[in-house]
């Protein structure tokens, strides 16, 4: 006779959800909008000029009408001195009271030329420089109101957050059992 008892064993099952956490955020924004400052501008270009004729004048190299023009003024110059040489030589001829040999001296005093030498250099004079040119500005007045013509725009910050708590879930997945069973076939064991 045998008895046979089959247990089976009680199984427990555990179900587990994560917890989870979102956050979304979206940043502060700020905007601003201003009209653009201006500034217009007049630029004339620059210009240098030189003015070379003095110094070429000084050196000698004149143009016709100053040529004539200084030469008419030695002319003049010359007459002037030798009429008063001239009107000096008489007033000395006219005075024979001094009983000297006055045609004699004055003949002695023309006779030799003097010359006089001296060191020069040129030009005299430098060259007279001009620079014309300007450059003007005119800022364009961009100010309006309080803000000075500024205008903006503010987002603020925004975040949200969404939470999932964890989750555990216990249940029995297999319930314990004990069976008994009765076999009642007579076997015999002969070979021990």
């Amino acid at each position: 006779m045998a008895l046979i008892i089959t247990q089976t064993y009680a199984k427990i099952g555990v179900d587990r959800s994560q917890s989870n956490l979102q956050i979304e955020a979206r940043n502060a924004r700020l905007e601003l909008r201003q009209k653009q400052a201006k500034v217009n501008m007049d630029i004339e270009m620059p210009q240098v000029e030189i003015d070379q004729y003095e110094s070429f004048a000084s050196a000698g190299l004149k143009n016709d009408r100053d040529i004539i023009k200084e030469a008419a003024q030695k002319g003049n110059q010359k007459a002037l001195a030798y009429i008063g040489k001239l009107v000096s030589d008489g007033n000395a001829l006219a005075s024979i009271e001094n009983g000297a040999n006055m045609i004699a001296e004055l003949s002695k005093r023309d006779f030799y030329t003097i010359h006089e030498y001296n060191i020069d250099f040129i030009p005299k004079v430098g060259p007279k420089i001009t620079v014309k040119g300007d450059v003007n500005f005119d800022p364009e007045k961009n100010s309006e109101g309080v803000n000075n013509g500024v205008d903006g725009t503010y987002t603020p910050p925004e975040i949200n957050i969404n939470y999932s708590p964890s989750q555990v879930k216990v249940f029995l997945s297999q319930y314990a059992s004990i069976k008994f069973d009765y076999n009642n076939e007579n076997k015999i064991n002969t070979y021990v």
